[in-house]
């Protein structure tokens, strides 16, 4: 699927007020409102969006971020062992990088099960060579 300019002006109203109604949408970009419906459901089945809440971390007491920096042997697989850890349900995102370390980890987790995570989650998928831990202590802007 291709997406052209009208389902990435819903994408940019969702991404700005996630509770924009199809009906304002539709008003905006002179419309029907069925168009926007079928537009928003072809983009959340085709994986070009997800529709949900976002958290405020600064808000929340009982969870931190956490950014683990992995490092995987080339001849491991950067992409299936970044596809695995993406599965894990406290993780928020996994990327390929370039530098000294082969993916950035970004966890939302309760403090006392961060070494469980690193050492059981992490530490069940052979194909980590290594880890590093960066905890974020002050959040400006991040919603997730």
């Amino acid at each position: 699927m291709k997406i052209d300019e009208v389902d990435l002006k819903i994408i940019n109203f969702l991404e700005e007020n996630g509770r924009m109604t199809n009906k304002e949408m539709a008003a905006k970009l002179s419309l029907s409102e069925g168009t926007i419906r079928n537009r928003i459901n072809k983009l959340v089945s085709n994986n070009f969006l997800k529709v949900k809440g976002l958290t405020n971390p600064s808000a929340r007491t009982d969870k931190q971020i956490v950014y683990i920096l992995v490092k995987v042997p080339l001849h491991k697989g950067w992409d299936q062992t970044g596809r695995r850890i993406s599965e894990i349900p406290e993780v928020k995102s996994v990327s390929l990088l370039t530098g000294r370390f082969d993916l950035l980890v970004e966890v939302f987790i309760e403090p006392s099960r961060l070494v469980d995570f690193i050492n059981e989650k992490l530490g069940s998928i052979k194909s980590i060579d290594s880890t590093e831990s960066l905890i974020s202590v002050k959040h400006y802007n991040k919603w997730i």
